[in-house]
Parts: C-alpha cells; sequence; structure tokens
C-alpha cells in the first residue's frame, strides 16, 4: 500500500521532538519477498492493505503468513519492527449483516491475531489504524483515492496516522519516555487563582476533570507529577484535601514546590529531588512569560503551554512526543512513593551523627539476581530511561536483552532495593559478556531514584565476585562520555582511572569491596 501520503505529513510531527527522517520505500510487494532491506535502518515499517488477502486466505491463514515473513525479519534485524493493523471498513450494506457474515469479522479475527504476534515477536508494535478509525468514524476512508491510487484513506485519516507515528510509536521506540510532569495550577488543572478564588471559588470544568483524570493514568504508569507553582504551599495543600472533587490528590505528587520562588529555581530544585536530568521533565503552564523564562535558563527542560479551558492541555499531552507508553511498566506503582520516601531519607540522612548511622537506620535489603528473564522488560525499560546512570549508553532494544538473557556467553545481573521506607524494586543491571577468561562489561544502568546508597558500589562487588567464581580473570569496561551520564562516569573513576583498558578482577574486586566494607546492608544472593 502506498506510504508516500503518510511520508509526506511526518516531518512536522518529528520535528516536535527534533528528529530528522531518511525513508526507503521498498518496492510494491504484496509477498514481502524481500523483506529487510537496509540492515542499518533505525526501525521497520511493514505497511500494507489487508483487503488484498481477504478473498484468497482466512484470517488464520493470512497471521501465519505475516508471522512467518516477521520472524524473517527479525532474523535479520534486532531494530523495532511496527506493522499496522486493519480497520472494520464500514460499507452501508453491512447494516444488514452480522460479524459472523461479512469482511468485518475477517478484519477483527485478523487483527486479533496480529495483536498475538506483536506479543510473541520482540519490539514488534502495531500501528493501530483500527483505533484511529473509531476516531475519525465514516471519515476515516476516501473511496476517491482509493479508486485513483489504491489507498483507501481520507486526507484526516493520513494525518492521524502520521500523527501517531510521529509523535507516539517512533519516540516511543526511540528514545526515552519523559520521566516527570512539573505543573502549573492556577488556570492549568482547575480555572481560577487559588490566591484570590479561595479553595471553594475554583471551578474545575469537565475538561480539567478529564485532564487530571490523564495525568493520573501517566502517574499510574510510571510518570513522576509534580507541582512548579507561585502559591503558599500549605494552601495548595488544603486544595488538594478539601476538593474531593479533584481526580488527583496531594499524594499523586512527588515532589511540590509551591512558594514565590522563580519557577526556573524550583524547576531545578524539583530535578533535584527526583534525581534526574531537567531533559527528562516536562513543564506545563498557561503563562508564556513563565514558558520564556525556563527556556532562557533551563533549555533543555521541555515545554508545553496550558490553556485556561484544559481542553486544548489534554490534546497536547496526548500528541506530546516521549509521554506514549509501549509496555506495562513494572515499576510503575512503587516510583512514586519511593521519591517520597527519599524525602523522608533526606530528614534521616540530617538527623544521623554520621553516614554510616543513616545507612544502619534504612535497614537497607539488596537483592542480587543473574540472568533473570522476568526482569527482561525493566532492563529493557531502564536501558532506554535512564541517563545519569548509565555508563556505555547503550540503547538495548528488548530482543536485544531476551538474546542476552538466554545466552550462555552473557551474564546480566540485575538488582532490587527495599528498605524500612519502601520497596524501590529493580533498580539497576550490569550486563558482561564472558570469553574464556576474560569478560566485557558492556553496560551498567541504575536508576536515578536509587542512587546517594552506594547500591550501585555493592551490587559492583557481588557481579566482581561471581566472575571471579567463574573463572575470569581480565575485565574490560565500555565507557561513553554523553552529556549528563558523569555521575556514572565518576562512580567509576573511584576504582578505575583507565577504563578503557584491561583491569585484574581480583585487583578491582579488592578496591571495591574495601570501600564499602562497613556499610550496613543485607545483601541476598537469589539463585
Amino acid at each position: 500500500m502506498p506510504f508516500e501520503f503518510i511520508h509526506s505529513v511526518m516531518p512536522p510531527f518529528l520535528s516536535l521532538w527534533d528528529a530528522e527522517e531518511t525513508i526507503d520505500l521498498s518496492p510494491y510487494d504484496t509477498s514481502f519477498s524481500s523483506i529487510g532491506g537496509d540492515a542499518s535502518a533505525d526501525v521497520f515499517i511493514l505497511w500494507s492493505d489487508w483487503r488484498l488477502y481477504y478473498e484468497s486466505m482466512t484470517e488464520q491463514a493470512a497471521c501465519d503468513w505475516v508471522k512467518e515473513r516477521i520472524l524473517t525479519l527479525r532474523s535479520r534485524t534486532d531494530k523495532p519492527i511496527l506493522i499496522n493493523n486493519w480497520p472494520e471498513q464500514y460499507e452501508i450494506e453491512d447494516k444488514l449483516f452480522s460479524i459472523q457474515t461479512g469482511k468485518r469479522k475477517w478484519a477483527r479475527q485478523f487483527n486479533e491475531g496480529l495483536f498475538r504476534l506483536s506479543n510473541l515477536v520482540s519490539d514488534c508494535w502495531i500501528i493501530d489504524l483500527s483505533y484511529i478509525a473509531l476516531e475519525l468514524g465514516e471519515a476515516f476512508f476516501d473511496s476517491r483515492n482509493d479508486s485513483v491510487s489504491h489507498y483507501p484513506f481520507s486526507d484526516q485519516a493520513t494525518i492521524a496516522i502520521a500523527r501517531h507515528l510521529g509523535v507516539h510509536l517512533l519516540p516511543a521506540v526511540l528514545s526515552p519516555r519523559i520521566k516527570a510532569i512539573a505543573l502549573d495550577l492556577d488556570d492549568t488543572l482547575y480555572d481560577g487563582v487559588l490566591g484570590e478564588d479561595g479553595v471553594d471559588g475554583l471551578t474545575l470544568s469537565d475538561a480539567h476533570s478529564r485532564l487530571q483524570n490523564l495525568l493520573l493514568q501517566l502517574k499510574r504508569s510510571g510518570m513522576m507529577l509534580t507541582i512548579c507553582s507561585r502559591n503558599e504551599e500549605q494552601d495548595v495543600r488544603e486544595l488538594f484535601q478539601q476538593r474531593t472533587d479533584f481526580p488527583l490528590g496531594w499524594d499523586d505528587f512527588a515532589v511540590v514546590c509551591a512558594n514565590w520562588n522563580p519557577k526556573p529555581d524550583n524547576l531545578i530544585t524539583i530535578s533535584q529531588k527526583l534525581n534526574i536530568d531537567p531533559s527528562a521533565i516536562l513543564f506545563v503552564d498557561d503563562n508564556p512569560a513563565e514558558l520564556l523564562k525556563m527556556a532562557n535558563h533551563i533549555p533543555a527542560v521541555r515545554l508545553l503551554r496550558a490553556d485556561p479551558s484544559g481542553e486544548q492541555t489534554l490534546i497536547k499531552i496526548s500528541h506530546y512526543p516521549g509521554c506514549y507508553q509501549l509496555l506495562q511498566d513494572d515499576s510503575a506503582s512503587l516510583r512514586t512513593a519511593d521519591i517520597q520516601a527519599n524525602q523522608a531519607r533526606a530528614e534521616l540522612k540530617n538527623q544521623s551523627s554520621d553516614y554510616g548511622s543513616y545507612l544502619k537506620s534504612l535497614q537497607m535489603i539488596v537483592r542480587i539476581y543473574v540472568n533473570e528473564a522476568t526482569h527482561t522488560n525493566r532492563v529493557f525499560e531502564m536501558s532506554h530511561k535512564t541517563n545519569q546512570f548509565n555508563l556505555a549508553l547503550r540503547r538495548m532494544s528488548k530482543t536485544e536483552v531476551e538474546q542476552f538473557m538466554k545466552s550462555s556467553e552473557y551474564l546480566i545481573m540485575t538488582v532490587q532495593l527495599s528498605d524500612i521506607l519502601s520497596d524501590s524494586g529493580i533498580i539497576g543491571t550490569f550486563v558482561c559478556r564472558l570469553k574464556q577468561e576474560k569478560a566485557e562489561l558492556i553496560e551498567v544502568v541504575f536508576s536515578c531514584r536509587a542512587l546517594g546508597r552506594e547500591i550501585e558500589t555493592i551490587a559492583f562487588a557481588r557481579l566482581l565476585n561471581r566472575l571471579l567464581e567463574l573463572g575470569i580473570k581480565q575485565l574490560t569496561i565500555e565507557v561513553q562520555e554523553g552529556p549528563r551520564n558523569a555521575p556514572a562516569r565518576e562512580w567509576l573513576q573511584r576504582f578505575i582511572t583507565d577504563p578503557g583498558n584491561e583491569q585484574s578482577v581480583s585487583d578491582l574486586y579488592a578496591r571495591v569491596s574495601a570501600s564499602y566494607s562497613s556499610y550496613p546492608v543485607e545483601v541476598e544472593e537469589i539463585p
């Protein structure tokens, strides 16, 4: 099916996340005989008019045929694969026929089979034309386009599909997801000004309610919500406690900066408390002057202008690159609570007489896993989300992680952390390639919210000990210098001055172990 119409309107959407594309179009080939193309591509799109197979194949046969083609492509590349499903096309005569008698049955069952196939093949994702067609209704198809160019979609549908690719799917498979949203309050989450109208004088419109519900869904998906507002903190607390009609509550915010400080200063505070780079934060405010100040002081932060009615804010966030979620986040339910617990940890640290007493008061438990296949999704997530403590900046695909987990040539150690204040879940991973008596540490990734308690050092020592048990004598560590991963590189420099050269595993183990010998932490190695 022609893709040129989609491609022609994609650049404006890609520009929203500073992406530039080069698209290599294959010959028109309904058999996908030359599937694979340029193996160096960042992503592969299988784009087909599935109506061509209505008459010649059952829906199950079509799914089996597509599976064979996708597996052939997967054998040639570990890059993401996108494939379109098909809408249940509307025809007036279909009103007289049930789902069991017409072509709608074929499309529905084929889509279900394609969905199961996308779950079976790693890093394979659906371009959900069926869902977009639900939004547009009868306006999705255009019989005139179909008769002229065998392209059945309307101009409106073409733009919607290009937008879905440009702001949802492509940024989701190629770049890290936004980690946090910093929200203004007045004329952003509701209509009115808290300091002037009071708690009861604020209006929660239907659009604002839907906006808050969307933000709540994002929080449940793992994105952290914060407040960056010119208000008194006590007033804000009372607002969320008293307005029971608000979908959002006080405890849904990982950090609250409600004061009269400049908002760029508050955003830096939010960034520090979340332990993430400002580039991973989306700042939402209705005031263009505040957005301009933020852009001037913190150019890396992402910006979105809210509208007082809430309607456009809802739409903008729904189509903001970096907000789309591909997979269920295994640590989503832990993240906000863990960040809130970090603030309690800071208070404990201030009250403790020394660092050792502080660590002892946390009653930390670290659990170490090796090649634990159930942690595949979490390793994939951390590889794409973490910037500050990512030693090699290797954005591993889900397919790569799966292959590493299964291979005897790789050792993947995952690290789980809990303490008296919260369960942090899986917060770190080491990926090693084994070569007889040598090993290459090709990636070290730790969640930023877990830093400051030396868990990465304790786990590193356990990794080195495991390598010694396997007879590994020399270790090479891969390090890439990025704009934000200085914390990871500085941590490694505590033990190694020349990471590009081979290191004696036994000597390195001795140095790392000595650095935390007095830390009060319980470590469990899970078989």
